[in-house]
């Protein structure tokens, strides 16, 4: 009896296909999740680096030529791949909100649900001030 192998009863047969199916899904429900994470993740931290350098910028214009400061912070967010939320001067500082939009559109979904409006971005702001050190 040791050298004869089981049958399989009828209800057993597909189960390891079906089992492999089930983890395949998972996994790739899994990596989705991830990838959005990952995206969303690296899209705030491009904005928020957008804006400090926006802001940083624009500071030294807002003490000399105030009116430049903006129009200087909306180039410089756009050459790094944002575009300008707000901008305000207020005396010697500078306050910058940019906004970018993540790269996958799982993201932009997940960004879309979670603001406030219908838009698909990532938002950050900074503040400069170019009297403080």
């Amino acid at each position: 009896m040791m050298g004869r192998s089981r049958r399989l009863n009828r209800s057993d047969e597909g189960m390891a296909a079906l089992g492999a199916m089930i983890s395949v899904v998972v996994l790739s429900c899994m990596l989705l999740v991830a990838t959005t994470c990952a995206d969303l993740l690296s899209s705030r931290q491009h904005a928020a680096g957008a804006a400090d350098v926006s802001a940083l910028a624009a500071a030294p214009d807002a003490v000399v030529a105030p009116d430049d400061a903006c129009p200087r912070a909306e180039q410089i967010a756009s050459l790094n791949g944002a575009r300008i939320v707000s901008c305000q001067v207020e005396g010697d500082e500078v306050l910058v909100r940019v906004a970018v939009t993540p790269r996958t559109s799982w993201a932009r979904w997940v960004a879309r649900l979670v603001a406030s409006s219908s838009d698909t971005v990532v938002a950050a702001r900074a503040r400069m001030d170019p009297t403080q050190g």
